[in-house]
């Protein structure tokens, strides 16, 4: 059965007094049965794309996918019929499809033959849920040396002084999962000398707003990153090139990260202190980072979409190609910073 979250926050009003707040999201979608799971995923023969996907229940076949929520006429949704283990067709209209999945020794499908046209697995995601890696070029101690001897780019105008908070001193059931403080990030190798996590106070005290509807729901708040030294920024621009440039930002411009209002972060079942499962995984340099990606379950997309609209909701924005990612409004009032981690926690 669906069920549609209603939930009470108590919120401040401008007498200072706490006052309870109704507040709705959507209609929660159960679980994806574990016998379509193999079948999920992208399918390409050249440049033609089909995802498949899960939803209602059953398997759906997105034909040319967008990756900003619109539905040009290229773009099919096909919801498929079960025929056999592995075999569905599609028909409505005149169209007609057979869909036959191939598996391989592990029981995951490797590609589909459409009406006897095969179209193999675009293996994307990290492979059995690891963190996604790019291949370094030298040691990461060499790429820190350079980073460290350079300098953050000069910026003009009137800054806002800096007021970095911790976010754990202030939200309750958070989480720490600072990856770059450890080796399971995408340059396996530490950036980070402590697993700590800071925001400017205006950021954290909306963060703080958004946890505790997260709590209410029964999610907490999992935090990946927030501060972020300018010379780690420099590492990442400098370690990544080509397409994974995409999801770094260039140290010539600085990052919103540099400027203490930005926060990487995903949600955990408070009951259980499990992690929620999205469509992409954290850090993941493919098309399935992007918030409007169309694969996965519905119930992966549900929580994607929670994350969103609670977030933006008390005044952050997602970044457009990463569904973890997400900047506070005032971001541009604070400067580019470069302390380390071993002088904000002196």
């Amino acid at each position: 059965m669906l069920q549609k979250f209603v939930f009470v926050v108590l919120i401040a009003c401008m007498s200072g007094n706490l006052q309870a707040q109704q507040y709705e999201f959507g209609e929660k979608p159960p679980a994806a049965q574990q016998n379509l799971i193999p079948m999920l995923g992208e399918y390409h023969l050249g440049e033609e794309k089909i995802i498949i996907r899960e939803d209602g229940g059953r398997l759906h076949a997105i034909i040319n996918p967008t990756f900003d929520g619109s539905s040009p006429d290229t773009m099919k949704d096909w919801p498929l019929s079960f025929i056999a283990p592995g075999k569905y067709t599609y028909s409505f209209r005149g169209e007609f499809a057979t869909f036959i999945f191939q598996f391989d020794s592990d029981g995951k499908s490797k590609s589909i033959v459409i009406n006897n046209v095969t179209y193999n697995r675009n293996n994307i995601e990290p492979s059995n849920g690891n963190t996604f890696k790019v291949e370094l070029d030298k040691t990461i101690d060499e790429y820190i040396e350079d980073a460290l001897a350079a300098s953050p780019p000069k910026e003009k105008g009137d800054f806002r002084e800096p007021d970095l908070v911790d976010v754990t001193t202030v939200l309750e059931n958070v989480k720490l999962d600072v990856r770059y403080s450890t080796t399971n990030n995408f340059l396996n190798a530490p950036t980070y000398s402590e697993a700590k996590s800071f925001l400017h106070r205006p950021a954290v005290m909306a963060l703080n707003e958004a946890n505790k509807r997260f709590n209410a729901m029964g999610y907490g708040i999992v935090v990946h990153d927030a501060y972020r030294p300018w010379y780690v920024t420099k590492i990442f621009w400098d370690a990544t090139e080509g397409d994974e440039r995409n999801f770094v930002a260039n140290p010539d411009n600085g990052s919103i990260h540099n400027r203490g209002s930005a926060i990487d972060l995903t949600l955990y079942e408070l009951k259980t202190g499990e992690v929620i499962k999205m469509v992409g995984t954290y850090d993941e340099m493919t098309d399935r980072s992007y918030p409007e990606y169309m694969g996965g379950t519905a119930l992966e997309r549900w929580h994607r979409a929670l994350l969103r609209h609670v977030m933006e909701d008390v005044g952050f924005t997602v970044l457009e190609n990463e569904w973890w990612h997400f900047d506070y409004k005032d971001w541009q009032e604070y400067p580019i910073l470069n302390n380390t981690f071993d002088e904000l926690v002196r």
